[in-house]
């Protein structure tokens, strides 16, 4: 009778490095672990300190360190992001200057041109990422109606063809 694979000999094997290399010619470090007591019938986490047995959450710090340059530089190249721009300094300018005539100091003016920029900014990219949702969904059902409607005729196509080679052996005998 064939051993039995779970058992293992020795419960102190360490994993086993290699490197894959795939078609684009990036290098992936893979890990073989070997079956132990502690890790028998375990799903793998996917947590880069899960191999060291170690795992600190993440905070502030580690949030900040993910934020580059360059992310404020194309900023301006996210979806919705315009809109919401533009709509943020019109409500500003609006909310401000009509603060400021109609006799607020100056300070509370621009306090109010603040928060009318983040409202207004927020609401109106909330508002464009709601359009761009219902429109891809749109462009999803128009697809599944073309694709049903692409089928159907591939089976009508189909019965067609049966009945012309059906008729052409009936027509040979």
């Amino acid at each position: 009778m064939a051993a039995d694979t779970r058992d293992s000999t020795s419960s102190n094997q360490s994993p086993v490095r290699s490197d894959m290399t795939v078609p684009n010619g990036k290098t992936y470090d893979t890990f073989n672990v070997p079956a132990t007591l502690e890790n028998k019938g375990s799903l793998p986490v996917a947590n880069p300190n899960t191999y060291t047995g170690k795992y600190t959450e993440p905070g502030i710090v580690d949030a900040l360190k993910t934020i580059k340059l360059q992310d404020f530089k194309e900023v301006h190249k996210k979806p919705c992001t315009r809109e919401g721009f533009l709509a943020g300094i019109g409500a500003a300018f609006a909310t401000g200057g009509v603060r400021a005539i109609l006799g607020a100091p100056i300070f509370t003016a621009c306090s109010w041109a603040v928060g009318a920029f983040a409202f207004g900014s927020f609401a109106m990219h909330e508002y464009c990422q709601g359009n761009r949702r219902r429109e891809k969904e749109g462009i999803q059902k128009v697809n599944a109606a073309l694709l049903e409607k692409k089928v159907k005729e591939e089976m009508k196509r189909e019965e067609i063809r049966k009945a012309r080679r059906k008729a052409k052996e009936e027509a040979q005998k």
